[in-house]
Order: structure tokens, then C-alpha cells, then sequence
């Protein structure tokens, strides 16, 4: 792809009038349970941007010289802004710090993304004095409710967690490259290519439940009948708290079709709990995403927790 084909051509009257009114939508919600808006920096050093990004994102991180000075990083995604914000100015938290945003991120385009360099999102992020799940529901149930505030029809929640396959994954001994690997083809949900990886680099009862539950995405009743082996791997209590979880949003929201994720593993080492994602049926990928990620803050020595999500706007002019 070259440099002029991943230029964003600009929005026009139509689409400009249209992001505006669902970027307000978004931000009186959210302003309405407590987030206040912030604007992050177009430009951050470094250092801070790739500690705040998991290893894909840095991957298609741009960067720019400074007369001769080093490199700056530019926006790839507002998490790190607002983490470098947040770290410069609070030293220590007494309560939750609830933040919004909106604006556009700028990526090194890959084959596979129809976005070029320029996307537009809206997010926000929940940082907490500590970590360890405090706040779930409160996020859960906010991105739920951005779904319905877009109106989209028929929307898909998909709900994971990190406690499911990342201790699974950090139990197999494989050699590195072959539990990247390994990685990848849950990622791709290919049960064909986890049965060959475990015949090259040897079966495991953690390889072994991992590729059942990829089988069984989205059944939460035949994941059920894994419980003897999930307690055995030390994850029932996890699968338990996100069943739960997914009954409630269910409940509560009748509106969106909340579906459990199990094997879930986006930049698995960088999320740390539940983890989100949404679907609307014009579009193939996901127009909302996040989740988890208590080990950002500790990273920029700040002892917080958070748990944030953007909504992908170019998604969703696509697919008006």
C-alpha cells in the first residue's frame, strides 16, 4: 500500500454532519454517568506511547524526527495519551477518574485493514486507584449502552477475558515461536491449525482445552460441561464472573445481543480481564473495542487500574 492510498479523503457535508451527531451522542452519555472530555496530544515521546500500546500497535506506530533530536510518536490510539496525561498530573488517585475523548488516530495501514493511516474513534476510560476488576460492570454495561445510543440494530457484544487463555497459553512448554504461533490460529479461531501445531510441538491437556473452547465459542451451556476441566486448569472462577457478567448485560439490555467469547486473545499480554468487542451487521469488523488493562499505569509507575473502549466512527459511517 503506498503513502497516498492510505490518505483519508476527508469527510464531506453528509458524513461531516453525521460523525458530529454521533460523536454528541456518545459524549452526553458518557458526560451524563461522569466521564469528562479530554483532548490527548496529536504527538507523545516514545518511550510513554510504546509502553501504553500492546506489540501489534507499536508494529504500526508512525514517528516523527525532531530536528535531528530523537523521534516523537504520533497518535496511534488514545489510550497512550491519556496515560501519559494521566501519569504527569496524578501521582495518586482517592476515587475513580472517568475520561472521554474523540478524534482521529493515525497507524502504519497493513494488508488486511481497510482503514488507511487516519481513522476516526470516540472513547472513554475508567482509571482507578488499584486494579483487579473493580469497575467491570460499570463498563461493561457503559459500552452496552454507547450501542444502544448509536441505534444500531441487532448489535453484537462479544465479551472475553485474559483470565481465560492467558494462563492457559503460559502453561504449554513450546517453544516461543510455536505458541505464537499457536496464538495466531486461536486468534483466527482455526481449530485445523491448533490440532497441527499440537501434533509438531506435542498435545498438553492446556492445548487440548484450549482447542475445545474454540470449538465452542459463543455456546455458553456446552462451555459449561468443560467445568471439571477448567477447574482442573485453574480458570473455572473466570469463565463463572464472565458468564455472570454476560447474563446481567443480557438482562439488562435486551436491545443487544451479548454473546461470551472465551478464547478471546487480541494482544492477550496486554489485556489483563474482560475484554470487549462489537459487532453491527453492515459491518465486518468491529465497531467497538477494549477492555482490561490493569499493567499500563505500573509501566509509568502510577499503581493504577483501568479499563477503557473506543468506538471505531469510520465503522459506522461506513455502514450508515
Amino acid at each position: 500500500m503506498s503513502a497516498l492510498s492510505g490518505l483519508h479523503p476527508g469527510l464531506w457535508f453528509e458524513d461531516a454532519g453525521k460523525l458530529r451527531e454521533l460523536e454528541g451522542r456518545l459524549l452526553r452519555l458518557w458526560e451524563g454517568r461522569g466521564f469528562r472530555e479530554v483532548i490527548p496530544p496529536l504527538l507523545l515521546p516514545c518511550e510513554p506511547a510504546q509502553a501504553a500500546s500492546p506489540q501489534a500497535l507499536v508494529q504500526r506506530t508512525l514517528r516523527v524526527p525532531v530536528n535531528g533530536d530523537g523521534q516523537l510518536a504520533l497518535r496511534s490510539d488514545f489510550t497512550a495519551g491519556v496515560a501519559w496525561m494521566v501519569a504527569r498530573r496524578s501521582a495518586s488517585l482517592s476515587g475513580p477518574l472517568r475520561v472521554s475523548y474523540s478524534g482521529c488516530v493515525l497507524r502504519r495501514p497493513t494488508p488486511d485493514r481497510p482503514e488507511g493511516m487516519e481513522t476516526l474513534q470516540a472513547g472513554c476510560e475508567r482509571i482507578a486507584p488499584e486494579g483487579a476488576g473493580e469497575g467491570d460492570g460499570e463498563m461493561v454495561y457503559l459500552a452496552a449502552e454507547s450501542l444502544a445510543a448509536l441505534d444500531l440494530e441487532a448489535a453484537i457484544l462479544e465479551l472475553g477475558h485474559w483470565g481465560l487463555v492467558g494462563p492457559l497459553l503460559d502453561q504449554i512448554p513450546w517453544p516461543s515461536g510455536a505458541r505464537e504461533a499457536l496464538e495466531s490460529a486461536i486468534n483466527r479461531k482455526s481449530v485445523p491449525a491448533v490440532e497441527d501445531l499440537a501434533g509438531r510441538h506435542g498435545r498438553t491437556p492446556e492445548v487440548d482445552l484450549l482447542k475445545d473452547l474454540l470449538h465452542l465459542g459463543g455456546r455458553p451451556e456446552a462451555v459449561d460441561a468443560l467445568s471439571p476441566r477448567l477447574r482442573e486448569a485453574g480458570v473455572l472462577t473466570v469463565w463463572e464472573e464472565l458468564r455472570a457478567m454476560g447474563a446481567l448485560t443480557a438482562r439488562d439490555f435486551p436491545g443487544v445481543v451479548v454473546r461470551l467469547e472465551p478464547t478471546d486473545i487480541r494482544h492477550w499480554s496486554y489485556y489483563t480481564g474482560i475484554t470487549l468487542k462489537a459487532f453491527a451487521p453492515s459491518q465486518p469488523y468491529a465497531v467497538l473495542s477494549g477492555g482490561r488493562y490493569d499493567g499500563l499505569y505500573p509501566s509509568l509507575g502510577r499503581p493504577f487500574g483501568a479499563f477503557g473502549f473506543a468506538v471505531h466512527m469510520g465503522r459506522l459511517l461506513e455502514g450508515a
